[in-house]
């Protein structure tokens, strides 16, 4: 599994010099926006994601698959790997942001920076999680050029039917309503467990679909 996590990195270089420039453009994009810790997950997001989906598409131009399965390697190795990757890339997006940050804070170029906290980066993992969650299980199933499509129209028709329905769901819906009141009513320390439980818990159920699809597929 190991080896398979660094051939990723390797082929991933130039991706991984192009995401600082990337992170350095946006953070002047939108430091006029007065959300700074949602900006910060955002960028967080949009490089953990642009280096999956790029290792993705490495691999498929590559035939990594059928060079992978023809190897003594396990398909749970081969889904784990690309898994365990989101915990590599958020620490290289985290390096990467906190670099930036220091160094625009250093020049004085943008006034109102986000600096790392830890329930910025709960949130950030959260939200790296679940987009991974739904993406990978459709890259296992239909390779890369397929997936994109039907991952493009399920995430941009998830986003904006929780936004037009979380609001109401949450007022009809009793046990949501109590969730939502326990979790204001807690500390910040429970609640960083309880948020990163639950990214790790999405990450292990998205982990058990994509091993059960990909265990079907022919190579």
């Amino acid at each position: 599994m190991l080896s398979l996590m660094i051939k990723d990195i390797y082929l991933l270089k130039r991706t991984m010099a192009f995401s600082v420039l990337y992170l350095v453009f946006m953070l002047f994009v939108f430091s006029s926006l007065d959300n700074a810790a949602g900006v910060f997950t955002f960028c967080m997001v949009a490089i953990i994601h642009m280096l999956m989906v790029s290792s993705c598409a490495l691999d498929e131009k590559n035939k990594s698959d059928v060079i992978l399965n023809s190897l003594p390697l396990s398909r749970q190795v081969i889904v784990g790997a690309r898994y365990l990757m989101v915990i590599i890339y958020m620490l290289f997006a985290v390096a990467v942001y906190g670099l930036g940050t220091w160094v625009i804070g250093m020049l004085n170029m943008i006034p109102d920076l986000y600096y790392i906290t830890l329930d910025g980066l709960i949130g950030a993992f959260l939200a790296s999680s679940v987009i991974t969650s739904i993406y990978l299980p459709f890259y296992f199933r239909l390779g890369y050029i397929k997936s994109r499509i039907y991952y493009f129209i399920l995430f941009f028709g998830l986003f904006f039917g929780i936004n037009l329905l979380v609001s109401k769901v949450i007022t009809e819906n009793t046990v949501l309503s109590r969730m939502g009141s326990f979790l204001a009513e807690q500390n910040d320390t429970v609640v960083g467990i309880i948020t990163a439980g639950a990214a790790i818990a999405i990450l292990a159920i998205s982990y058990g679909i994509s091993l059960r699809i990909y265990k079907k597929r022919e190579f």
